[in-house]
């Protein structure tokens, strides 16, 4: 059966790959021939490839509300929805509710894109406030969630965590967890890999070290681990970091010195082959040979905490706010001319943000 009666297959592929992601539930239901067409991972090869694929970041969001249980005190609650943003028209939405989860998102929670589908890894239960073992996906062809096998090994937060694309088309994502502490407040060393696709867990080698609150970046083939601080530190950031090298499947040397400072380092960002980006003292800096960190822009005013920080093709996305507790702003970095533009933030999506990821879809 022809994708388009009365056009050549190849002339209608050209079609289906310029429609926006959001119609790709609608286009998936339209017959059966086009929701296999969609479903081939070849789909969105032949359409980044064509140059028609688009960045979308995914953020996990507060949205505030008043709490009417029990008092007759109103003190607000927060819940946490998947917030989207295309910054190539300013749009903003965002996706239902998780299943499981009607207080909205785990707090904390850790979001990964892996082509179509938006991963969603562990955080405290908001109803419980338990850490969570749980593995959300939402799939942008379906325009549905379903569940994952749960995180295994112990229950950790404030884990690194990282996504890998399938290096071909055919060839399975990757999502990659390291760090963070248990129920106990003793920093891990171990790590784990998620195969998204077969929905099954394997266990990567111990890393040298403990890192409770480091930040995980997949960055030239190797997933790093950046920063964070043992045990016994709790609290106070070091400056180290390892990579770990799938090649010889091991954790390559500790690099001592890899921050300049002893910081929190969520705001370590993949920049692609522009290297790799963090905010620091006012001024966004990029990672231009080892351990050597180069100012590339001033921050802009508004922005004087950083919320979330992330890149697509030579921009720098940055969220965040003058002084806690105001609305969230947002700002564009054009890293090849050093130019910042504002972004509109709708009043229903100036809540703070606590993680998000970019996909290119």
């Amino acid at each position: 059966m022809d994708l388009i009666p009365g056009l050549p297959d190849d002339v209608a592929r050209q079609c289906l790959i310029r429609v926006s992601y959001e119609k790709f539930s609608t286009i998936s239901a339209v017959c059966k021939v086009w929701k296999n067409e969609v479903d081939d991972p070849d789909f969105f090869l032949h359409r980044k490839t064509a140059g028609h694929s688009r960045p979308v970041f995914a953020m996990a969001q507060a949205r505030v509300v008043p709490n009417r249980s029990s008092s007759a005190i109103k003190s607000p609650k927060f819940f946490y929805r998947v917030a989207l943003l295309d910054p190539e028209t300013g749009n903003w939405s965002e996706l239902p509710p998780a299943p499981g989860f009607p207080e909205g998102l785990p707090m904390f929670c850790q979001l990964v894109g892996v082509g179509p589908e938006l991963v969603v890894v562990g955080g405290w239960d908001p109803d419980t406030w338990e850490i969570s073992t749980s593995v959300l996906i939402y799939n942008f062809v379906s325009a549905a969630w379903r569940r994952g096998a749960d995180m295994p090994g112990a229950r950790r937060s404030f884990f690194g965590c990282a996504a890998a694309a399938a290096a071909k088309a055919k060839s399975g994502a990757m999502v990659y967890v390291a760090g963070g502490h248990d129920g106990e407040k003793n920093a891990l060393k171990s790590a784990w890999a998620y195969d998204v696709a077969k929905d099954e867990w394997a266990p990567l080698p111990d890393m040298a070290r403990e890192r409770d609150e480091c930040k995980g970046v997949f960055h030239g083939g190797k997933f790093h681990v950046i920063g964070g601080y043992c045990t016994e530190m709790q609290g106070r950031f070091g400056r180290s970091a390892e990579a770990f090298d799938f090649a010889s499947w091991q954790w390559d040397s500790v690099e001592e010195d890899f921050l300049e400072a002893a910081t929190c380092p969520r705001t370590c960002v993949e920049g692609g082959e522009m290297g790799m980006y963090m905010c620091r003292a006012g001024e966004v800096a990029a990672l231009q040979e080892p351990s050597t960190w180069r100012p590339v822009s001033k921050m802009p005013a508004e922005i004087g905490h950083t919320a979330y920080v992330s890149s697509w093709k030579g921009m720098l996305l940055m969220i965040g706010c003058r002084r806690f507790g105001e609305s969230q702003v947002a700002y564009i970095l054009d890293l090849r001319t050093g130019r910042w533009r504002k972004v509109a933030v709708p009043e229903e999506f100036s809540g703070s943000v606590q993680s998000g990821c970019c996909l290119e879809m």
